[in-house]
């Protein structure tokens, strides 16, 4: 896949004149996760991103490297903000569920950007909004049992794959679980081994399969997903 953009059609997140899109566009650079220069965190802490193919899981990380918060970007979706040189930010980290092709616009030539037309910043105020349920809903689920934030974890994956065919298989192993909801591997294991008894789900190395996405969701009927509720998209 060539680094060439400007034919790819992004879903921008408010209406923007042609002058800004032809601007971004021509600043947008293609990365691929598997490269093997590619550092993570520059996703984060240098720019904003967009998912041209693939699915990703982003987790804020506590100082001791607990994830302490979680989501899943696919396909469409944007992540990461402007931020200012010199900002802080807490630490990242990713899990690749699928291959990854990301359309990334570094913050150095926002800037440059930026100070010729502030148009752009409505697009700042809009990206702010793009993942915001989706964080939200991830902060309260750390207050369910882990037997709940495990199943919620798996559906919100399985509502941003691309296959729909049962049974749906998600290329990822038990410790990327573990990283992901900040729940020890072990007691990962135990739910997971729970989750195979009923029959819901069949597990083999670096790889789950999901037996029947239906009753796996049933599981959080009591759960509250106000913000937002990752069966609606499956």
């Amino acid at each position: 896949m060539g680094n060439d953009v400007t034919s790819i059609p992004l879903r921008w997140t408010t209406s923007l004149s042609s002058k800004l899109t032809a601007e971004l566009t021509s600043i947008a650079q293609r990365i691929l996760m598997e490269d093997s220069n590619f550092k993570e965190f520059e996703l984060i802490s240098q720019g904003i991103n967009f998912v041209e193919r693939g699915t990703l899981a982003i987790g804020i990380q506590t100082p001791s490297l607990k994830t302490a918060n979680c989501v899943i970007v696919g396909q469409g979706d944007w992540f990461g903000n402007y931020m200012e040189q010199g900002s802080s930010l807490s630490p990242f980290m990713f899990v690749e569920i699928e291959p990854c092709s990301i359309i990334h616009f570094s913050n150095r030539q926002i800037a440059a950007i930026a100070e010729k037309n502030v148009e752009i910043y409505k697009w700042f105020y809009s990206l702010s909004f793009e993942s915001r349920d989706k964080w939200l809903q991830s902060q309260l689920i750390n207050n369910e049992n882990m037997n709940v934030r495990i199943v919620f974890q798996l559906l919100e994956i399985l509502a941003h794959i691309n296959s729909k065919k049962l049974p749906l298989e998600i290329s990822i192993s038990q410790q990327q679980l573990s990283d992901m909801t900040g729940i020890a591997r072990q007691r990962v294991n135990e739910v997971m081994k729970w989750l195979e008894r009923e029959g819901l789900v069949e597990l083999w190395r670096n790889k789950i399969s999901v037996k029947s996405v239906s009753k796996l969701a049933e599981y959080l009927d009591d759960v509250d997903l106000s913000i937002r509720d990752p069966r609606e998209f499956l």
